[in-house]
């Protein structure tokens, strides 16, 4: 139960009225924006001056207060709410229930309480077995409002406030302190509409007050303003046209139960959904109008139509009712104690909600999205027995073979490992499951998918041809004559890698340029890169933990365009490449150019791009003259000694 109270210590503004001068002026709607509702289920105003020993009130209460500004809903429900309770005022209702709505096609705002109750100065100034208010602001349509009134009293007498009757007015003397005081209710039933707007309020009452309280004079004092049931709305702007761009699945069964996802725009919550003219259920719209849920009803073999309509426009796609059929089990055997996974193929399976072996229920672990398939853990059990697939409303299919339970052998399969572990999407990977007691096995599946068999297995080893499968781990089942042996996500299907660019795309001939190949699919660890017929290790290779990027350095090649192979589990890619040219080239930007002494980094020779050929020969003819300077010196010491 949901309470919602507001209690102020100050005057309340009414949009429904305003008391002036003793007189009652009814407002229209509140000013509000399109789609905006919003109810109430009972206010009190109260402001009793002190008067003689009764000592002032001023209270501002409201039980009910629910708004929606523009699209959504808001609700409030309560019981025995008491808005004020002192010895001038006991105002109050034993239920309350106020609701508000807004889409694409209507706003809608309600109110309805009972066992509403109003004394002052105790005199049962108002009551009311049942009130109601409604209002209701279609698109393209008339606003409208509505109240009804049940068991109304007003001063103890039964009244009656209706359309012909909108207004009441009744006084009574009070008594004691009040002895020279007149009491006077005025009531008012409103109903006011605009062209975009409605506004209800069933019971507006005012109390005054007028005669002598001690020193005090009263002239048409309003003491009390006290509401029963408000509602009020205003008309959304026109619902956009409703346009469907896909549905997923396509394709169900034709025993319907199947929940489908329908993208487009357009779409609110009056918004209706029909398969060959049969409406579907479940309709739940996404909270941004662009798509929706619904399960499909039962149809016919065949292609069909899907109907979505909204606010007086709609939009068709195409669907296919498949018939379901179960046509293979795998494997068609398993251990009594169950827990072993089996495929079941068909089609039109999308809708199963059981699996049963022999009426006992299996679990259901996935059905895939086209319907061909349901993996199960089969339940324990004995000897042979019938596996059906059930559908909502009470239909099911029996596979075309039975199910053997099996004793296990005295040595049970076991799988341990795979080599490699990791492989590409498209399959036709040939890799090594190793294990014990695998010289039996005479299926493998992978992912759910059955593997080729390659060669004659030993009791540790079963090559297998991998079958196509999505990216991601996949479990690894083999079975024998007894059984099924799963390991859970032992290998793991790998995309192939793309490439998109290369950072720089130059390098100079002796090699040691460092490169970047930007793409997808990069393995840290696990990716090679090949060029100019040199296969880089992957210890050799860089890769960004987002796997976009792989940098490696350049082996030495000749002058020309290579072609850079970048691959992985997942398969290769070649549509990047890389221009060597001449040192010189790769220094200066230029062409030509030979190598000069000096140390590389790698201790080869680096290249500066400059020609050494002129200072080559200065230092020749420096060495030449040098040697004939001293031979020239030498004779000269021999002639003088």
């Amino acid at each position: 139960m949901q309470r919602r109270m507001r209690m102020h210590a100050t005057a309340m503004a009414l949009a429904a009225g305003t008391v002036l001068g003793g007189s009652i002026l009814i407002a229209g709607p509140a000013s509000a924006a399109p789609g905006d509702a919003s109810a109430t289920g009972i206010s009190a105003a109260v402001d009793v001056p002190a008067l003689g020993d009764l000592l002032g009130l001023t209270v501002n209460a409201a039980a009910g207060d629910v708004a929606v500004a523009g699209n959504g809903a808001d609700g409030f429900d309560g019981d025995a709410t008491t808005l004020v309770n002192a010895d001038v005022a006991d105002i109050g209702a034993d239920v309350v229930s106020t609701s508000v709505s807004s889409n694409t096609a209507r706003s809608t705002a309600s109110s309805d309480i009972t066992g509403a109750s109003a004394a002052l100065f105790g005199s049962n100034v108002l009551s009311a077995a049942a009130v109601t208010a409604t209002a209701t602001c279609p698109v393209g349509g008339t606003p409208t409002g509505d109240a009804t009134l049940t068991g109304l009293t007003l001063l103890g007498q039964a009244v009656t406030l209706n359309a012909d009757t909108p207004t009441l007015t009744a006084s009574t003397a009070l008594t004691g302190d009040l002895a020279d005081v007149t009491l006077t209710v005025n009531l008012i039933r409103s109903i006011t509409t605009t062209a975009t707007t409605a506004a209800t309020t069933s019971v507006l009452a005012t109390v005054t007050l007028n005669g002598t309280a001690g020193d005090v004079t009263l002239t048409d004092d309003t003491v009390a303003t006290i509401v029963l049931a408000e509602a009020a709305c205003e008309t959304p702007t026109v619902a956009p046209a409703v346009q469907v761009t896909d549905i997923t699945p396509g394709s169900g069964p034709t025993t319907g139960g199947q929940t489908v996802i329908i993208t487009g725009s357009g779409f609110g919550d009056d918004t209706t959904v029909t398969f060959g003219g049969v409406p579907a259920t479940g309709v739940t719209v996404a909270a941004d109008g662009e798509s929706l849920t619904a399960v499909t009803p039962a149809g016919t073999a065949g292609p069909t139509t899907v109907v979505v309509a909204n606010g007086g426009s709609s939009d068709t796609l195409p669907y296919t009712y498949v018939a379901p059929a179960v046509t293979r089990l795998a494997p068609a055997r398993g251990p009594v104690a169950g827990g072993n996974t089996v495929t079941i193929t068909g089609t039109g399976l999308q809708a199963a909600d059981e699996v049963r072996f022999g009426g006992t229920p299996a679990v259901i672990r996935s059905i895939s999205d086209d319907g061909t398939r349901i993996v199960v853990s089969a339940p324990a059990g004995t000897g042979l027995v019938d596996v059906t697939v059930g559908f909502p409303g009470d239909t099911s299919l029996t596979a075309p073979a039975q199910y053997r339970y099996v004793a296990p052998a005295a040595a049970a399969a076991t799988v341990t490992g795979v080599s490699p572990a990791s492989g590409p999407t498209s399959g036709g990977q040939t890799v090594v499951i190793t294990g014990t007691g695998l010289a039996d096995v005479t299926e493998v599946t992978i992912g759910g998918n059955p593997a080729t068999i390659v060669g004659t297995p030993t009791n540790t080893r079963v090559s297998v041809s991998t079958p196509a499968g999505a990216a991601g781990a996949a479990d690894v089942v083999v079975t024998d004559a007894n059984e099924s042996t799963a390991a859970r996500d032992l290998y793991t299907y790998v995309p192939a890698p793309t490439t998109t660019g290369v950072t720089p795309g130059t390098g100079s001939v002796a090699g040691g340029t460092v490169v970047t190949v930007n793409g997808d699919g990069f393995v840290p660890g696990g990716t090679t890169v090949t060029l100019c017929g040199v296969t880089i290790a992957p210890a050799d290779v860089t890769v960004s933990d987002g796997g976009t990027r792989a940098t490696f350095s350049t082996p030495p090649c000749d002058v020309g365009a290579t072609p850079i192979t970048v691959a992985t589990a997942g398969g290769s890619n070649a549509d990047a490449s890389f221009q060597y040219v001449d040192a010189g080239d790769a220094a200066s930007g230029g062409v030509g150019g030979t190598p000069v002494l000096g140390a590389g980094s790698d201790g080869t020779l680096a290249y500066t791009g400059a020609d050494p050929r002129a200072p080559l020969a200065a230092a020749i003819a420096l060495l030449l003259l040098g040697t004939a300077a001293a031979l020239t010196g030498r004779r000269f010491r021999r002639r003088s000694a």
